[in-house]
Order: structure tokens, then C-alpha cells, then sequence
């Protein structure tokens, strides 16, 4: 039996749509499949995120809100284009000061109570709720890492003074600073941030919450596991943020 020539046209245009639909379709897996698993080294900095002088203050047209400690808002510590995941999550600090998220919870945490509330906020920021090494010692919300490219600028989150500038060693064997800040609105509670390079600020400073450079942001060594990770297309480098109740005599005001 004969097949005719319009038929095995229409034959030729059916095959030919088919083998697009499934190039199309093998195509944008292989995009998704890119962005979805996370790489093996990190990302490079942005053009725009070119690190300013350590210690001087930036101009800042915007100023995006991602937490608040007992009322005082505590700002988005790098840009918003170099940032890669927000995350709260407990800590091994059971005097720990809980921050309010800010914005819109997209993954993470159960509903238990004690995370009651933790919806009462709005903003535009999307953050994840993860396990933390703190477990039932301090709120689910205790600390708080920002995902950034390394080497980003890291700004003041807050407005206040540079009470302490140290250097520690994660694991026994990566360098890194802690900077800690007295809160300006209220000094008996102690900012801790870490994870930070090239810091260029020192003890007794006044630093301007979204102007002040504190330093970089830390880019550990592919090998070291970070927790998130899971979260991002890179290794999970980040700054963390973690707040102590102190006396203000400690504080220095």
C-alpha cells in the first residue's frame, strides 16, 4: 500500500514538531539541571559589587529591612544583587536574643510554638528557617545567615559601635573575624558578625547601619561543608549574625 505525498508531508511536519517539542523540553532541563544543583566553586563577584575602602560609608539608595531585634530593624548587611539566600536558625548561645524575621517564609521550620509569630512581620524579603547546631538551647530564630557572593562589601546593619574586632579559627583551621557592634538604640544588646574579611574597622568606632564597610565577605574553600549550601547554587558562603543580651557597661556607653 502506497502512502501519498500530502500524506507523508504531514507525516514529515508531525516528526519534525515532535523532535522540536523534545529538544525544547531537553534543553530547559539542562538549564533547570545548571541552576539547581549547587556548583563546586564559588561565584564570581558582580561587576556592581566591587568592594569600596573598608571603614568608609557608602551611598545607599535603598534600605531593605530583613529582621528586627526587639524592635530595632537590623538591615540587609550586603547588596541585595550579591545576596544568595537568607536563613534563621538556632544556636549554640542559650542567652541568644531572637531576631523577627522580616518578609516571607519559603522553606524550613514546623509550627510548633515555638514559632508562633513568626509570620507577624511583612517585607520583601523571602528567607528559609533551618536546623542549627543550637537545637532546643536558643529560639529557631537566633541566628540569621545572608548568603552573599565572597568578597561583596559588608555594611553595618545597624546603627551603633564597634565593641570588638577578632580573630578566631573555624574547625582549627580557616581564619576568620568576628566584629562586634553595641546596639546605638539599645547597647546592652551585643550584634556579633562573622564570617567577615579585609575588616577595616576598629574597636570604638560609630558605625551607620546601610553605610558603614565593615569588611568582605568571607569565601571559604570549597571542601568545608556549610549548611547553606543546600540553599544556593554556590558553596554557601555567608555572613552570620547573632545578637547577646550584655551590660551596657560592657558595651562601652
Amino acid at each position: 500500500m502506497h502512502t501519498s505525498p500530502a500524506r507523508r508531508r504531514s507525516q514529515i511536519v508531525r516528526r519534525r514538531v515532535v523532535a522540536l517539542v523534545v529538544l525544547v523540553t531537553l534543553i530547559s532541563l539542562a538549564v533547570w539541571v545548571a541552576y539547581a544543583i549547587p556548583g563546586q566553586t564559588p561565584a564570581r563577584v558582580p561587576a556592581g559589587a566591587a568592594l569600596p575602602a573598608a571603614g568608609r560609608a557608602v551611598d545607599s539608595d535603598e534600605t531593605l529591612v530583613v529582621a528586627r531585634i526587639e524592635g530595632v530593624d537590623v538591615l540587609l548587611p550586603v547588596a541585595r544583587e550579591a545576596t544568595t539566600a537568607v536563613a534563621f536558625h538556632p544556636v549554640d548561645e542559650r542567652d541568644a536574643v531572637a531576631f523577627t524575621p522580616v518578609g516571607k517564609r519559603v522553606a524550613g521550620g514546623g509550627l510548633g510554638d515555638k514559632l508562633a509569630g513568626i509570620f507577624a512581620e511583612g517585607g520583601g524579603v523571602q528567607y528559609y528557617l533551618m536546623d542549627g547546631s543550637g537545637g532546643a538551647e536558643s529560639s529557631p530564630t537566633a541566628g540569621l545567615d545572608v548568603g552573599a557572593v565572597p568578597g561583596s562589601p559588608v555594611v553595618s546593619p545597624v546603627d551603633g559601635k564597634v565593641i570588638a574586632v577578632k580573630e578566631h579559627s573555624v574547625l582549627g583551621r580557616y581564619r576568620d573575624v568576628e566584629i562586634d557592634i553595641a546596639l546605638a538604640a539599645d547597647p546592652s544588646l551585643l550584634l556579633i558578625i562573622t564570617h567577615i574579611a579585609k575588616p577595616g574597622v576598629e574597636m570604638g568606632e560609630v558605625v551607620s547601619r546601610g553605610a558603614t564597610v565593615l569588611g568582605a565577605v568571607r569565601g571559604f574553600p570549597p571542601g568545608l561543608e556549610q549548611a547553606l549550601s543546600r540553599l544556593t547554587s554556590d558553596n554557601g558562603d555567608h555572613v552570620q549574625m547573632m545578637v547577646l543580651r550584655v551590660t551596657p557597661e560592657l558595651a562601652g556607653w
